[in-house]
């Protein structure tokens, strides 16, 4: 599978090639880890050998760039109808966790990659919240928002992140499938017991997909986006109703500063009290 997966990315890099070399454009040499770059009037875009794709400039000649990169991409994109999967928040301490699945058929699926959707953590919170509107407009899904005070509920009844995480997963999945009958379903990978509880409830029919990295798909990217904005906005939720400033990681520094700030007995609102970080 790697192998044709690593044969179809570079068919797709030397696609994209021909597809800027047809408009004009003019190479240049490219940085470090980039395939090629190719300028346009005062558009560039920039291909690295991951088959990441990076615009810089303005106006037509940039508008004309991604034409063609985007006529490639919606090329070679898996049309197949699919529920894409991921979450927001697991990993921090404070603040919700999000888990949010997307539902694409294939009309859909083209206009997430005309958009440039992509994995959250490489997009500013800016471009986090105008994705996930244009997201909304184009996919149907679910999200389940746990605000710290219902995840540590959750928590002391599974004893286990991943457990909570299944729980979630399967009711969000399990709903979408009956509803939109994908023909598959891809989750992020986080655990590794979720896979067969998937088979176990759905369809034959359904193929089932957990992997790490999945969000270069650009159904489970959405999920990503859509995740990552609901956190957000559960963060300042909590920031405007305790007088807090939420933490965006787990520095040192961060932590100590908010735990500092706010009173022990309201950390089970604001929290992931297992997490057992200290001042």
């Amino acid at each position: 599978m790697a192998e044709r997966e690593s044969k179809e990315k570079a068919e797709k890099i030397n696609a994209i090639k021909e597809a800027l070399i047809r408009t004009g454009a003019i190479s240049q040499p490219p940085p470090e880890h980039a395939a090629f770059r190719f300028v346009l009037g005062d558009g560039v875009v920039t291909v690295y050998n991951s088959g990441s794709v990076v615009y810089g400039g303005k106006g037509e000649g940039k508008k004309a760039l991604k034409n063609a990169v985007d006529s490639v991409l919606t090329e070679f994109a898996d049309k197949t109808p699919r529920i894409g999967c991921d979450e927001a928040g697991k990993g921090e301490f404070a603040g919700p966790l999000v888990v949010a699945c997307v539902y694409c058929d294939g009309d859909a699926v083209e206009s997430l990659v005309k958009l440039g959707v992509k994995d959250s953590k490489k997009l500013s919170n800016d471009r986090v919240f105008e994705l996930a509107e244009k997201i909304k407009k184009i996919a149907r899904g679910a999200v389940k928002v746990l605000m710290p005070y219902e995840y540590n509920r959750l928590y002391s009844k599974y004893r286990n992140l991943n457990r909570l995480l299944d729980s979630v997963y399967l009711s969000l999945i399990e709903r979408l499938v009956k509803k939109y009958r994908p023909e598959k379903v891809i989750v992020d990978k986080y655990g590794n017991r979720i896979e067969g509880q998937l088979r176990r409830i759905l369809p034959d029919s359904v193929k089932i997909e957990v992997v790490e990295k999945a969000e270069e798909d650009p159904v489970v990217a959405a999920a990503s986006i859509v995740a990552r904005a609901e956190r957000l906005k559960g963060c300042k939720i909590l920031e405007e109703k305790f007088g807090v400033s939420i933490p965006s990681g787990n520095s040192r520094e961060d932590v100590s500063r908010f735990l500092k700030s706010v009173p022990e007995n309201v950390l089970t609102y604001l929290v992931k009290t297992h997490f057992n970080v200290k001042a």
